[in-house]
């Protein structure tokens, strides 16, 4: 049971959450750009990665990436259990978990995923991204594409007049830094849709401003949680 103060923080958490969307919708013509290299170097933003084939001609793309002061072991099992009704993810849990805490330890009954699975997006498990590309350690890629007329997935290369694709790829690449082990934690995504003006806005504005928001902030959870220290902690605050 979460305690009043817990209660409290998601709540607080949650409006300032929701306040950090509404002003970079306000603003989003002068900040796109930067969602393109927030965090990651113009050498990552340009470079090609596994499930960049999802989406091959997109209308958006943005690249949110850190530097982790863990090794990519240490990251990669609170990527596997992204997603409501798992582990959260770890972001503003008030507007995309339904007000309950994302986990603070790993969980042992969500360290598996396989392609084809499907990670829920929404509390209720009414919606959710399907695992596209899976290499163990060292990138998750969720997307797929669906056919907005009929609410159905397509398959790749399917002629779909009426289509919103994306892809989500988390990135990790292992480094030095200090002569301590290091990585880069990098979460690219990318949309495409069919263009119309209502589309253009739905998904070039108001999408783009929201998952960049969620994006930043999940990416600075993850970074703080692979360099905790006892990340191995078994207190779950749920």
């Amino acid at each position: 049971m979460l305690t009043v103060g817990k209660r409290i923080q998601i709540i607080a958490e949650g409006i300032y959450g929701a306040l950090r969307i509404a002003f970079t919708i306000l603003l989003h013509p002068l900040l796109r750009r930067g969602f393109r290299t927030a965090g990651a170097t113009e050498a990552e933003a340009s470079a090609t990665f596994p499930g960049d084939e999802i989406v091959p001609q997109p209308r958006s793309v943005m690249n949110v990436a850190a530097t982790v002061h863990a090794p990519p072991e240490r990251i990669w099992p609170w990527l596997v259990q992204l997603g409501c009704q798992r582990a959260g993810w770890y972001a503003y849990d008030l507007l995309d978990n339904g007000g309950m805490p994302s986990a603070e330890r790993i969980i042992p009954e969500y360290q598996h995923i396989a392609v084809g699975d499907v990670v829920k997006a929404m509390p209720k498990g009414d919606f959710g991204f399907p695992v596209a590309r899976l290499e163990p350690g060292r990138s998750l890629t969720l997307g797929g594409i669906l056919d907005t007329a009929s609410g159905q997935p397509a398959q790749p290369g399917e002629a779909v007049e009426q289509f919103f694709a994306g892809d989500q790829t988390f990135l990790l690449q292992a480094q030095a830094a200090n002569g301590a082990p290091a990585t880069r934690l990098i979460f690219r995504m990318r949309l495409d849709w069919n263009k119309t003006r209502l589309n253009d806005v739905i998904y070039g504005w108001m999408m783009e401003s929201i998952s960049f928001v969620m994006a930043d902030r999940m990416v600075r959870n993850i970074k703080r949680l692979a360099e905790r220290d006892g990340s191995t902690d078994n207190n779950d605050p749920r």
